[in-house]
């Protein structure tokens, strides 16, 4: 076998994606960006202390260093990538980016320019997000994510298990500690149904929310679109990390 040296920082090794998490605590469902089992490659992970949902959805002030501070253990640790739990990490892209030396994707919005150039500059792009009171146009052209197409943006934070089980987790968790994931479900692909009945030109949409990706595939289903989601994201990076060999007939 070769010959291996040690890491610093590393008390384990073989890691893909390092994961940048909230500090609130939900249950993490097979197919959120918070369950290891929804990759199929390493994942290691690292709470930021004390950046709350609220803190982040707020963009609240003075967190990039704890941020920054996170991003560099993961990396020293051996993570390949980094990427997040929350699609309005977008806010710390560009100064984690700076920090570290391994690619970075901290939002599933990174992904809107790329579905722009695959769409017709007049098509309607929808943004799925955890709270369309917080996310708005001006905020994605903020943070580089200015495109000509026309965008939609909704969110089922007003939703009663949706608000309960995720907006209103912290760090001891959400007043109920469940998530029924069925009503989840069930919130999620209705809001995008109400998208799609206000926007019936709508040609794609973009899944913004970290607990979305369990839900995309019926999602899909129900609205009949092309819909691109944070794992998605995640595992692009990936690929780009860890190159497979391939084997076949010829």
């Amino acid at each position: 076998m070769p010959t291996y040296r040690k890491r610093l920082r590393a008390y384990s090794y073989g890691h893909g994606i390092g994961l940048l998490l909230l500090d609130a605590r939900a249950p993490f469902v097979p197919g959120d960006v918070g369950n290891a089992s929804s990759y199929d490659y390493p994942a290691l992970y690292k709470t930021v202390p004390g950046l709350t949902t609220n803190a982040c959805l707020g963009g609240e002030a003075g967190w990039e260093d704890a941020v920054v501070k996170a991003a560099r253990g993961l990396e020293k640790e051996g993570a390949k990538g980094l990427s997040s739990d929350c699609g309005f990490m977008i806010q710390f892209q560009e100064v984690v980016a700076d920090a570290v030396d391994i690619p970075v994707a901290l939002s599933s919005l990174l992904q809107l320019p790329m579905m722009a150039r695959c769409l017709d500059p007049d098509a309607t792009i929808g943004i799925l997000t955890a709270d369309d009171s917080i996310l708005t146009r001006d905020i994605l052209d903020r943070y580089g994510l200015r495109v000509p197409n026309p965008i939609v943006i909704r969110g089922p934070q007003n939703e009663p298990e949706f608000n309960e089980a995720i907006m209103l987790a912290g760090p001891q968790g959400s007043p109920s500690m469940s998530l029924d994931s069925d009503k989840i479900r069930e919130e999620v692909v209705g809001t995008a149904h109400a998208m799609q009945d206000e926007h019936p030109e709508m040609a794609a949409i973009l899944i913004e929310c970290s607990i979305m990706p369990p839900y995309a595939k019926a999602l899909q289903e129900a609205v009949d679109l092309p819909c691109f989601n944070f794992i998605d994201m995640i595992d692009y990076m990936h690929a780009g990390t860890r190159q497979r060999a391939y084997q076949g007939g010829y």
